[in-house]
């Protein structure tokens, strides 16, 4: 059985545009309001034993999606589904008195999970003793530091040994040492077949700790399913929202390519394709890190160029505009291969291609030995999709090894 089974569930909240229409609207009986789908059409699963993440930007839904599998808010439509006790570690002590001890607020937060006073008094020693409490749990919580109210919070919202642990970014607050300890409490919870859900927006955290995931989008789930591929498609997301264009200085030819015949050009890029690549299901060449990368370039020029005054650069980009790697035949000292009298071409090969998960692309160019003249330019084409199989950070791999030390 299913810890959570959630069908196109949805959350609407009321948006007024000024305060008063809420009372206006009470007392007239006429909408005042519109109405803002923080949460729609939201179907999934979370099974025990499993941990899933979810992530999205700012807005998403997902803090809407976490009260509603806590309980602190009811869904508009859809069905959930619960098998277990839940406990929501959302917006830390937002249970708490300030004016009470910590030992009160413990006492406090217990009852407000549902145990009973038998049941309290044989929590409170483990929960002092978690949270490293004991020579200030009779002071106010008013009187603790961020890092000594987020101890005592999640000492007693994981004290009660929950089926279902809701976990938001509310640990981020917490110092080195009891993130640690806290990271250690949930996995021995998964360890025993409880179920978490845990949205961050560390996403390393989420591609490590968890096996599903989701990303949610403007209310809607836009991607679920195995954490690494979703956290990927997320990434590519991301980049292309923080994308910058890069100012490129060149001369008019390649500047007008666009609007001049480009036969009219001395010497012009006719084609630049990848060599047999494999398509994902949207048509998109898909490669795996370590996968051989081959494009083919042809270009053509008129009688009065040298075909060893043309050449070929190529940059490889990443989707925000990153240049990941460029190289030119002038550069390698490589000349480009006559096809026919006046058509060149040079396959460009990279036996290994070591980049991780991404969306890229390539800029050609045609220049000539200096480097300094342009002929011709694409400056985006032949985008093309690269996935890792393990979890390593940054733009590419790099080999190496651990070695002890001497």
């Amino acid at each position: 059985m299913s810890a959570i089974i959630a069908t196109d569930l949805g959350k609407v909240y009321r948006r007024y545009h000024k305060p008063i229409d809420s009372l206006k609207e009470w007392v007239f009986r006429k909408q005042y309001h519109e109405q803002f789908w923080a949460l729609r059409n939201a179907s999934f699963r979370c099974e025990k034993g499993e941990v899933l993440g979810v992530v999205g930007d700012n807005g998403a839904g997902k803090s809407s999606l976490l009260k509603l599998l806590a309980g602190t808010a009811l869904p508009s439509e859809g069905g959930l589904t619960i098998n277990g006790r839940v406990s929501a570690i959302l917006e830390l002590g937002s249970g708490f008195h300030t004016d009470f001890t910590g030992l009160e607020n413990i006492h406090l937060g217990c009852a407000v999970l549902g145990l009973n006073a038998e049941q309290i008094a044989g929590k409170v020693d483990e929960i002092i003793e978690f949270s490293e409490l004991a020579d200030f749990i009779h002071q106010p919580v008013k009187n603790y530091s961020s890092g000594m109210f987020v101890r005592l919070a999640f000492s007693v919202v994981t004290s009660v040994d929950p089926d279902i642990l809701v976990v938001d970014e509310a640990l981020s607050v917490g110092d080195q040492h009891f993130q640690k300890k806290s990271m250690d409490r949930m996995m021995a919870f998964k360890e025993r077949g409880k179920a978490l859900i845990f949205c961050s927006h560390n996403l390393y955290h989420v591609k490590e700790l968890c096996q599903r995931a989701i990303w949610l989008d403007k209310g809607k789930i836009q991607v679920q399913g195995e954490s690494g591929a979703v956290i990927d498609q997320y990434n590519d997301h991301v980049r292309m929202q923080n994308k910058t264009s890069v100012v490129v200085s060149h001369s008019s030819d390649a500047e007008n390519k666009e609007t001049v015949n480009k036969s009219e050009l001395t010497a012009y890029i006719s084609e630049v394709s990848l060599v047999e690549p494999v398509l994902d299901s949207g048509g998109l060449a898909f490669y795996k890190t370590g996968d051989s990368f081959k494009v083919n370039i042809v270009a053509e020029k008129q009688d009065s160029v040298a075909v060893d005054d043309v050449h070929v650069g190529i940059i490889i980009k990443r989707n925000d505009d990153v240049q990941c790697f460029g190289v030119s035949t002038a550069v390698d000292g490589v000349s480009l291969f006559s096809i026919t009298e006046n058509k060149l071409g040079v396959v460009y090969e990279i036996p290994e291609l070591n980049l991780l998960s991404g969306i890229f692309s390539l800029e050609v160019w045609l220049v000539d030995s200096t480097s300094a003249h342009i002929y011709d330019s694409m400056i985006s084409c032949c985008d093309f999709k690269v996935r890792q199989p393990k979890t390593e950070v940054g733009v590419s791999y790099l080999q190496h090894k651990w070695i002890s030390p001497e």
